[in-house]
């Protein structure tokens, strides 16, 4: 379209200008509530709960057509979502149930969309015990809860979204709650099928711990982008999870490796490896048709739940949407190991 390809990049960084102000509130708002937490403290946020993300690898931000999308990116408002409720199930591993419901709703087309969602994590039933012996007391339960508000706005190139979480935890008799946030922004290429997208997730602090010492919360920004090719019914997705804990790998067990006098040694991760376990990546095919087919590949579960010369699938994803004028019914699977592969339901009315 353009003869100089500087000349192309220049009239877009020029429409980029007027949007500066967004990637300022972007890095204060950041500064502000971002910190280093646990690794383990309400981890069910970071559970993707469509069935669309789980097929793609598990950590998309861009779907323009999926109302679920808006609990990991609240930029991702579309007229299409107007009216849109969605209910997802998984049967995740363990006998624990995950789940998610959602609703768009446009305000005004010059005051963009709110929207409604309820994340939870149900860990089933657990027997109380003498810590001297076998004898079941009785039993408890433990779940985990969110409820979301959210707003999100688009603009010509460029659209934001900000939504707040309550958080409620319950293990047995200890309760915790929480009050984070996320924040998302997306730009859309005009000369092009590209989009990409940059959210952060889970920024905030405890309200009530579960003892007496509050623990950190452990936020996460995601870097995702999207590509249609022109002339084939074929879209792909990128995404770099946890830029803010960059080194993030662990090493793997089964791949220790043992000398003949029995000395082990554990398994040695490069920068290389390092960086691509932030990786994911997705293609959908027919992404506009009725029927759409989805594939998916994360490469840090595919790493660390490998095991040594044994082929398990970790890592892969699949699964497929059927899109009608009344209701989308999407299905995902997914897997850690042989012993522990999950599936994902997700029915979406448009109302």
């Amino acid at each position: 379209m353009y003869s100089d390809g500087s000349v192309y990049i220049c009239r877009i960084v020029c429409k980029y200008m007027r949007f500066k102000i967004v990637f300022i509130l972007v890095l204060v708002f950041q500064n502000l509530t971002a910190q280093v937490g646990g690794e383990t403290l309400y981890p069910f946020l970071n559970i993707a709960t469509s069935p669309k993300q789980v097929a793609l690898g598990g950590v998309t931000l861009t779907s323009t057509n999926d109302v679920s999308q808006l609990l990991w990116n609240p930029s991702m408002v579309a007229n299409e979502l107007d009216g849109d409720l969605a209910v997802n199930y998984t049967n995740y591993i363990a006998d624990i149930n995950v789940g998610s419901l959602v609703y768009a709703k446009s305000i005004n087309p010059k005051y963009g969309m709110a929207f409604l969602g309820v994340q939870y994590l149900d860990y089933g039933d657990f027997n109380r015990t003498e810590a001297s012996g076998p004898e079941i007391l009785s039993t408890f339960t433990s779940r985990d809860l969110a409820f979301s508000l959210g707003y999100g706005y688009r603009l010509d190139l460029i659209s934001i979204g900000a939504a707040v979480k309550y958080v409620s935890s319950k293990i047995e008799s200890y309760t915790s709650s929480a009050l984070v946030f996320d924040l998302g922004i997306t730009f859309y290429d005009p000369n092009s099928s590209f989009i990409a997208s940059l959210s952060f997730r889970n920024s905030g602090n405890q309200l009530s711990p579960y003892l007496d010492k509050k623990e950190d919360i452990q936020h996460n920004i995601i870097f995702a982008t999207e590509y249609s090719l022109e002339h084939v019914p074929l879209r792909f997705y990128v995404a770099l999870d946890e830029l803010n804990n960059w080194q993030l790998s662990e090493a793997n067990p089964s791949r220790e490796k043992v000398n003949l006098n029995g000395e082990s040694t554990p398994e040695q991760i490069s920068p290389i490896e390092n960086a691509l376990r932030h990786l994911s990546i997705g293609a959908e095919l027919w992404p506009e048709k009725m029927f759409s087919l989805r594939i998916g590949y994360n490469h840090r579960r595919a790493e660390e739940y490998q095991l040594q010369e044994v082929r398990t699938g970790a890592g892969l994803s699949y699964g497929f949407g059927l899109n009608t004028k009344w209701v989308k019914i999407d299905y995902a699977f997914a897997k850690f190991q042989e012993g522990a592969k999950y599936s994902t339901f997700g029915l979406t009315l448009h109302l």
